[in-house]
């Protein structure tokens, strides 16, 4: 009897066994363990490459105030990261002096003539471009150092080793830049930079080795050529949009079968920019919300010229609504995804005004996530704040506030944040204003995030029907 038993007892021991293993390792799927902070690194990916031809596995929503997920890396490591640097003393917010200040200290500072300067960083803004800030939170100097080493780096009073150390930073900080300049080497590199931070009031101008980190700066000469470009655009007539928000016109047609065309512009949310007026033929995707002039149309397309690609193309009539257009721009914000910062301006019969310029985080290319595309964008909407998904997940994750929509689920919002689960319920923990890694390189997934302060400053001022938004690389 106990031998004809022996099979069937095996079978429910095994089971048993197994609902036991998946009861032990159920907790561990739902909260993650503790990564280690990445180490942030000019041009090195915080995710590895895409593949072409990958596929769109994001979770989407059809409804209007919830997204996918925003953030191609956890918002809780942007959390952390920042909360390292407060833990490390970092007293500023940034660390950097104003620009009415850096070029005081350079009239103040002297180099010794033991130094030799290789180049002078020194950004101004273009005469065409009036200087009338109404922001002023988080003021930085035009040229300035992003720091990428991953632990503390000194401040030395001369460009050498042995010198005196007169500060310090950390990962992700930045600081004013002056000159580069050759001094003692260390490693494979000789080059240092000149730098300056302010600290409790008082200003410490010193040497910097090139190990640390790399230069930024404010392309205004770029910016106002976008700003310029547009201009002579509208002033040749009004220009319309690129409809399809969440394919609510049509879902376009798919090309290598990925997610994005072989210039990068995802399917979703975009309309398919034919070659000729035939749908055999070849075409490109034109995302969402991109600007474009109608030239003539028929009873199935309309023929435009598209200013971002500087070509015309056949779209099918569905994805334009011929009755909004814009006839001016007066309210414009230029993001700079090479840099990571972004300036804003009023345009006006009387010039170009910059109320605002600052830091910024731009889309990262991920297996979940997307670059912040290149081109000319209608400024669509405003949410004072939607939610997103999180990965792989339908249920709500969080949510960011202040957003300005200008290209499918692509925003400029403020700091996401993600929500507190307690006995099932979902807690808003309030809105974070700063986070430490904004203006470092691509974190989110093709959202342009600002400092809280400053989306919510944008969120006021933005005139959507007469606003426009520039993303240049």
């Amino acid at each position: 009897m106990l031998r004809r038993l022996m099979p069937f007892l095996l079978v429910v021991l095994t089971l048993f066994g197994i609902f036991w293993i998946y009861r032990y390792e159920e907790p561990g799927q739902k909260q993650a363990l503790p990564k280690e902070q990445p180490e942030i690194e000019a041009e090195k990916p915080l995710r590895q490459p895409v593949p072409e031809g990958f596929q769109d596995n994001l979770i989407k929503s059809s409804k209007h105030f919830i997204e996918e997920n925003i953030n191609a890396q956890s918002i809780s490591e942007d959390v952390k990261i920042t909360q390292d640097a407060k833990n490390n003393e970092i007293k500023r917010e940034p660390g950097m002096l104003s620009q009415d200040e850096a070029v005081q200290v350079r009239h103040n500072v002297q180099d010794s003539l033991e130094n030799t300067t290789l180049a002078e960083y020194r950004t101004t803004l273009p005469p065409d471009i009036l200087k009338n800030l109404q922001y002023e939170h988080y003021m930085l100097s035009y040229d300035y150092f992003l720091v990428t080493a991953p632990d503390r780096s000194a401040i030395l009073k001369d460009p050498n080793p042995a010198s005196e150390e007169i500060g310090s930073v950390v990962c992700a900080e930045k600081i004013t830049l002056h000159d580069r300049v050759q001094g003692e080497t260390i490693g494979d590199s000789n080059i240092w930079y000149k730098v300056s931070q302010k600290e409790n009031g008082q200003i410490n101008t010193g040497y910097i080795h090139s190990h640390a980190g790399t230069p930024r700066k404010f392309r205004f000469d770029e910016m106002l050529n976008a700003l310029q470009d547009l201009n002579q655009q509208i002033l040749g007539g009004k220009l319309h949009y690129i409809s399809n928000y969440k394919n609510i016109n049509g879902t376009p047609p798919t090309k290598n079968n990925g997610a994005t065309d072989e210039f990068g512009y995802r399917i979703y949310q975009s309309a398919p920019g034919y070659s000729k007026a035939d749908t055999a033929s070849d075409f490109r995707y034109l995302p969402d919300g991109i600007l474009l002039k109608i030239l003539s149309e028929d009873e199935t397309f309309y023929r435009v010229f598209v200013p971002t690609f500087n070509s015309e193309f056949f779209v099918p009539k569905k994805f334009i609504n011929p009755d909004i257009y814009v006839y001016n721009f007066s309210h414009v914000i230029v993001v700079d995804r090479k840099e990571q910062n972004q300036a804003t301006f009023e345009v006006s019969p009387n010039g170009t005004a910059m109320i605002s310029y600052t830091l910024s985080t731009t889309g990262l290319k991920g297996p979940l996530s997307f670059e912040t595309s290149l081109g000319y964008y209608k400024a669509i909407e405003k949410k004072e704040r939607f939610e997103y998904l999180g990965d792989n997940r339908a249920e709500i994750a969080g949510y960011a506030p202040y957003a300005i929509r200008f290209s499918g689920g692509a925003y400029i919002h403020g700091v996401p944040v993600d929500y507190e689960v307690k006995e099932g319920e979902r807690i808003d923990p309030g809105k974070i204003e700063y986070l430490h890694t904004i203006g470092t390189f691509p974190r989110s997934h093709m959202c342009v995030r600002n400092f809280t302060s400053h989306a919510k400053f944008l969120y006021d001022w933005m005139k959507p029907e007469a606003g426009a938004v520039i993303i240049i690389g």
